[in-house]
């Protein structure tokens, strides 16, 4: 009978020959070593598989699972389902893991109790330039007894006193079977976020641990870390959409968390109208006015509400409630044409 191992680290793989291997050498030197490396190569076109197969050719550990391309939630998913850890650590495949950081994860654990979700801090390298960003426990009232599960992780998101990272958990396989939490693949964008914001209202325990688990390397293009596309734009307003006016239940929540909620949606539709000025120049026709149909369906009767706001487009502000999203967004990019059109001149 095979012996479960402590941890699950899953790797989702896609165009990243040059990097996979410093990837997992950085797992396979742990001075930890009971764990599973889960590898998804999620239908690469390069020759990130050969190096996959070179090392599991070599460590038993390893197992590969090769898939259409589906994009980063699903092969997560995929690690998800054959997962046998006791907790599961997610890294991305250009990305380390940092010295020690499961024998200091499976110190915290134990000393923990096998908690839900442990968070640690993690460390970034911008071209070359080294940022750490530390674990620090949020103080004791986020985890007063009388609040739900949804007040918790309100009043944490409102505080900035969390990070949505997901590579800076360490969290219990039975509690995310249990609780049914798995990525959205419909998200072409801040599936993190979503992932992490769902542990946060369903996980009975958790712990904070100032050790730092991994190493998030930006210098390259072609990640599987998303631009802003229209279909990233267009999935994350629908997660919005779907929390601030379906998944939020009012009724059940505290006057503070209630305050905070509106709060919170004032400010994500104050952004909104902001961005709608990035419509003029950087979509397609197409793109455009499929956005511009969402957001007129869901929010242009709330975006009317707000106020008047100062600015430099402050002038266009009066526009919306006149004559709405979809004749604004006309004009300003008759606007930017013809500004186009002098210029070249």
């Amino acid at each position: 009978m095979e012996k479960t191992p402590f941890f699950t680290v899953i790797i989702p793989v896609y165009n990243v020959e040059d990097y996979i291997g410093r990837c997992l050498d950085s797992v396979l030197c742990q001075s930890f070593s009971d764990f599973e490396i889960i590898c998804i190569d999620d239908g690469s076109p390069d020759k990130s598989i050969d190096v996959l197969n070179a090392y599991a050719a070599k460590d038993c550990r390893i197992k590969i699972i090769r898939k259409e391309n589906g994009g980063l939630p699903a092969a997560r998913n995929s690690g998800l389902y054959d997962a046998a850890g006791k907790y599961i650590f997610f890294l991305d495949s250009d990305d380390t893991m940092c010295e020690a950081a499961l024998h200091n994860a499976y110190t915290a654990i134990c000393e923990e109790n096998y908690p839900d979700l442990l968070n640690t801090g993690f460390i970034k390298n911008l071209y070359g330039e080294i940022l750490t960003y530390d674990c620090i426990y949020p103080g004791d009232e986020f985890f007063d007894p009388s609040l739900t599960g949804d007040e918790r992780w309100i009043k944490l998101w409102h505080s900035k006193k969390t990070v949505d990272l997901i590579m800076t958990k360490f969290i219990r396989r039975d509690f995310l079977r249990d609780s049914g939490i798995v990525f959205n693949t419909r998200l072409f964008a801040q599936e993190d976020s979503d992932f992490a914001f769902n542990i946060y209202r369903k996980a009975k325990t958790m712990a904070y641990r100032n050790f730092y688990s991994f190493c998030y390397f930006k210098y390259r293009t072609g990640s599987l870390s998303t631009e802003w596309s229209y279909k990233a734009v267009t999935s994350v307003l629908s997660r919005w959409y779907n929390f601030f006016y379906n998944d939020v239940q009012f009724y059940k929540l505290n006057d503070e968390c209630r305050k905070i909620v509106e709060t919170e949606k004032k400010d994500f539709l104050i952004a909104i109208r902001r961005g709608i000025f990035k419509l003029g120049v950087k979509y397609t026709d197409d793109e455009v006015f499929k956005m511009v149909d969402i957001l007129e369906h869901y929010f242009e009767k709330d975006i009317k509400k707000l106020p008047m706001t100062k600015g430099p487009f402050g002038f266009v502000y009066p526009l919306y409630k006149i004559i709405g999203i979809r004749n604004t967004v006309k004009l300003l990019r008759l606007f930017v044409r013809i500004r186009d059109s002098i210029i070249k001149k």
